[in-house]
C-alpha cells in the first residue's frame, strides 16, 4: 500500500491576518486549505487512496474556532469517494490534562472516510505493519512496549531540531525506538527532517506551511510511503506564502532589493535584513527593513549574530548562574521557546 503522511497543520481562525480576496479567508488558513487540498489532489492523480495526519490538525488546544472546524470537515467530506484518512491526536487538538483530556477531534467520529485514533489509544493495520499511538502523557512507555514496522505518533525526539536549531531533552530517544521500528512518522516538531541510518529512518514531515517568521527557510512538503518497501519520498507543497528574509550587503543593494521586490510581488512575506550599514532611504516604507548589523544589543558580549543556544549561555554567564546549575537554567529557556515554537 501507498499512503501520503503529513502532520501539524494547526488550523485557526489567525484572526490578525489580512483576508485574502480569492477565498475571504485569513491568509494563514487560506494557504494551509490551498497545502490540504493540493496533498488531497496529488493523491487522487497518484492512485494513492491513503492519507495519514499525524496529529496537530487543529490549533487553538481549549478553544475550537467555528471557520477552523468548518474547514476540516469539508476536507474530508470533498474526498468522502475517493481517500481514507487516518488522524491521531496532537498535543495541540486536546484539552486538559490527566484524566480530564477531551479532543477536538471528537466530530471526526462520525465522518465515514476518516478514522480517528484519539489520545490514549492505539490502532493497529495489521497487513500493512503500522501502528499509530497518538500524544498522550502514557506515549513514552506505550512506544517502547510495542513493535512494528512502522510507527505513526506526536512526539519531540531527543535528536530532534526546533526551528531556533535547538536540540533539546525529550522523554523518547532514538536508541528507545532502534529494535522496534523500522520506518518513524512524526508529528510535533515543524521542521522538516530526516535521520536515516541501516537499523531505522525516521521522518519529521514538518508543518504544512510557514506559520510564521520562525519557520522561515524551510522547504515544506509531505511524505509519500509505500508500506512493502518502506520507501519514502519527498513531495514539495508549493500552495503556500513563504516569509522570505533578503539580506543587504554594501555590495550588493540593487540585486538583493530586485529580490526582495520579485517574492514581494510573487505574493510572499518579505523582511530585509541589513547586514551592512547601506542608505535604503528611497525604499523607506516599502519593505519591512531590520538592521542587523551586529551591535552588541547588551554591551556585555550578546551580539545579534550569535545562535539562540550561544545567547542563553551568555546571558546566564552575565548573570553569574552557577556553573552546577547552568544546564537546568538553560533547559528551562529551551522548554520556554520550544512551547512558543510547537
Amino acid at each position: 500500500m501507498r499512503f501520503a503522511y503529513t502532520a501539524d497543520i494547526h488550523l485557526s481562525r489567525y484572526g490578525s491576518d489580512k483576508i485574502e480576496d480569492e477565498s475571504n479567508l485569513p491568509e494563514r488558513l487560506h494557504s494551509i486549505k490551498q497545502a490540504l487540498y493540493e496533498i488531497a489532489h496529488y493523491c487522487v492523480d497518484n492512485d494513492i487512496r491513503v492519507i495519514i495526519i499525524g496529529g496537530d490538525v487543529l490549533h487553538g488546544k481549549s478553544v475550537i474556532y467555528a471557520i477552523a472546524q468548518e474547514i476540516m470537515l469539508q476536507y474530508f467530506s470533498d474526498f468522502a469517494d475517493l481517500i481514507k484518512f487516518y488522524v491521531i491526536d496532537g498535543n495541540h487538538d486536546l484539552s486538559g490534562k490527566g484524566d480530564d483530556v477531551v479532543s477536538a477531534l471528537r466530530p471526526l467520529e462520525n465522518v465515514s472516510n476518516v478514522k480517528w485514533i484519539p489520545y490514549s489509544t492505539t490502532y493497529r493495520l495489521e497487513e500493512q505493519g503500522i501502528l499509530f499511538v497518538p500524544y498522550s502523557t502514557k506515549l513514552p512507555e506505550i512506544i517502547m512496549d510495542n513493535k512494528e514496522n512502522i510507527l505513526i505518533s506526536h512526539f519531540g525526539l531527543d535528536e530532534g531540531i526546533l526551528n531556533s536549531g535547538l536540540s533539546i531533552v525529550a522523554d523518547v530517544s532514538l536508541k528507545d525506538l532502534v529494535g522496534r521500528y523500522k520506518l518513524v512518522l512524526l508529528g510535533h516538531y515543524h521542521k522538516p527532517q530526516e535521520i536515516i541510518r541501516s537499523d531505522i529512518s525516521l521522518y519529521y514531515s514538518g508543518s504544512l506551511i510557514q506559520l510564521d517568521w520562525g519557520e522561515k527557510g524551510d522547504e515544506k512538503r509531505f511524505l509519500v510511503v509505500d508500506t512493502d518497501t518502506l520507501d519514502v519520498q519527498s513531495v514539495p507543497i508549493t500552495k503556500y506564502k513563504k516569509h522570505i528574509e533578503i539580506e543587504i550587503k554594501a555590495g550588493d543593494v540593487d540585486s538583493a532589493l530586485a529580490a526582495a521586490k520579485k517574492a514581494r510581488d510573487d505574493g510572499d512575506h518579505v523582511k530585509v535584513i541589513m547586514k551592512e550599514k547601506v542608505d535604503l532611504t528611497e525604499f523607506k516604507g516599502e519593505f519591512n527593513v531590520v538592521d542587523k548589523t551586529d551591535a552588541d544589543i547588551t554591551d556585555r558580549g550578546i551580539t545579534s549574530s550569535m545562535s539562540q543556544a550561544d545567547k542563553i549561555q551568555k546571558y546566564l554567564e552575565i548573570k553569574e548562574v552557577p556553573e552546577d546549575q547552568m544546564e537546568l537554567y538553560a533547559k528551562e529557556a529551551f522548554d520556554i521557546i520550544q512551547e512558543c515554537e510547537i
